[in-house]
């Protein structure tokens, strides 16, 4: 009786995990373009405080994006442990 539902539920639940995932990495590339153009203009007028600016926020960035990759996954099989059995 749920299984219908329950199929309906996980192709919508992939498609936006697959728009979440181009979003990301969307965002990330954006992110990274604008500290690599930072810490080059740092470099080119001498700013060393944009420069660490830049290398810094790079760094963030890159933590950011891994942290995100490793738990979305694991919480997506936490949800799916959490399913209710059949009320029959």
């Amino acid at each position: 009786m749920f299984d219908p539902v329950l199929e309906e539920i996980s192709k919508i639940a992939a498609d936006a995990w697959m728009f979440l995932v181009g979003l990301l990495v969307i965002v990330a590339i954006l992110g990274a373009l604008w500290y690599v153009l930072q810490g080059a203009t740092g470099v080119a007028f001498g700013g060393s405080g944009m420069t660490s600016k830049a290398i810094i926020g790079a760094i963030g960035l890159v933590i950011l994006v891994i942290v995100a990759f490793l738990i979305l996954p694991e919480m997506s099989s936490l949800l799916e442990g959490l399913k209710p059995d059949p009320p029959f």
